[in-house]
């Protein structure tokens, strides 16, 4: 019995360091849909990864969710329904937390597509310890950290997407959780010069795969984003999430 317990501990601390371990180059590989197969590859060089002219989806969009009643029933409000909602709102800030997020992508479709398409290309050999979470955001989205291969991809709308490494982080506000790069001014934070990001423009067709410990942030072009995301995790970085400071639920 203790051997057992001494033989997973060692496991654990070998899967918690390597999940700490984070590239902070300021690089992205690009490759087109039809180049797939090298995904698992260019996931172990723990960079940005843009794949272009994935499949088309064709929920959660706006006029998806005006017309299929399955989200009129979902508690993310508590005195109007998401279709509602969606017809007052002109340009804002997501003001929903994971939670929500993951209640809408249960009705949304999101899992069906993503098991036929984006699943079997990321998970790999990785299937038996990695499962991907689904979320569904309206509007834009403040600085987050990402605990977990982090896929964004846009059904709707465009968005210029604000991205930098873990190595920015002593360079942010103290109060940089859900605040916009691009707004950071002197006051903010004594370091402004030193901040670098890059900027990536995402468009329907595109996705953004993210590595853990990279900070995320992305507005709308013009009007609502329909954005979603689908967090690949295991164990350990799923414990993360749980646990975090910065991830509110």
């Amino acid at each position: 019995m203790l051997e057992i317990i001494l033989l997973t501990s060692v496991i654990i601390l070998i899967l918690t360091f390597f999940y700490k371990q984070a590239l902070c180059e300021f690089r992205i590989n690009q490759i087109e849909w039809s180049q797939k197969s090298h995904i698992p590859k260019l996931i172990g060089e723990k960079l940005p990864l843009v794949v272009r002219s994935i499949p088309i989806s064709s929920f959660w969009t706006q006029e998806d969710v005006l017309t299929r009643p399955a989200y009129d029933h979902i508690s993310v409000f508590n005195e109007m329904t998401l279709s509602e909602w969606m017809k007052s709102v002109k340009s804002v800030t997501c003001p929903w937390r994971y939670t929500q997020a993951e209640r809408i992508a249960a009705v949304s479709g999101i899992a069906i597509w993503a098991t036929k398409w984006i699943n079997p290309s990321v998970l790999s050999y990785h299937r038996f310890w990695t499962f991907p979470r689904y979320h569904c955001w309206a509007g834009n989205m403040g600085l987050k950290k990402t605990v977990a291969w982090t896929c964004l991809f846009v059904p709707e709308g465009e968005v210029h997407v604000t991205i930098m490494p873990e190595t920015m982080e002593s360079f942010l506000p103290a109060q940089w959780l859900n605040q916009f790069p691009t707004d950071f001014t002197q006051k903010d934070t004594p370091f402004l010069a030193d901040l670098k990001y890059i900027d990536i423009i995402l468009r329907p067709g595109n996705a953004l795969f993210m590595p853990p410990h990279w900070f995320m942030s992305y507005v709308g072009v013009n009007g609502i984003p329909m954005t979603c995301t689908i967090s690949y995790h295991t164990p350990i970085s799923y414990f993360a999430f749980q646990t975090s400071p910065y991830i509110q639920h």
